[in-house]
């Protein structure tokens, strides 16, 4: 079940993308965090609006369309921003790197 975050993520990506597919998915478990922690999320978006957009303009209206969500509970977004061409034609989501965990304090040694 999605959490409330999810739910917002997936809300405004429909409205400002209007996806064809569109995958939300929680990775923070895989980061460590607390259970319901929603802070580390991973997006696949296929949308027409990304034709003739490089990928870095294509992350901008991810982030656009994120901006509240991104200034406050969400640490982290993996973005794969695909046009339907591009998804027909390889539908294959790179893995995911494993996350290296620890927090700050520890990576100092406080």
């Amino acid at each position: 079940a999605d959490g409330p975050l999810a739910r917002t993520i997936r809300a405004k990506l429909d409205a400002a993308l209007q996806p064809t597919h569109l995958q939300v998915l929680d990775e923070s478990p895989r980061h460590g965090g607390p259970p319901g922690a929603e802070t580390h999320f991973s997006v696949v978006v296929v949308s027409e609006r990304f034709a003739g957009l490089p990928p870095l303009q294509r992350h901008r209206l991810v982030h656009a369309a994120l901006d509240t969500e991104l200034a406050g509970p969400l640490h982290a977004l993996a973005i794969v921003a695909r046009t339907p061409q591009q998804w027909e034609h390889d539908p294959r989501v790179p893995p995911r790197p494993p996350c290296l965990g620890g927090s700050k304090q520890e990576r100092r040694g406080d």
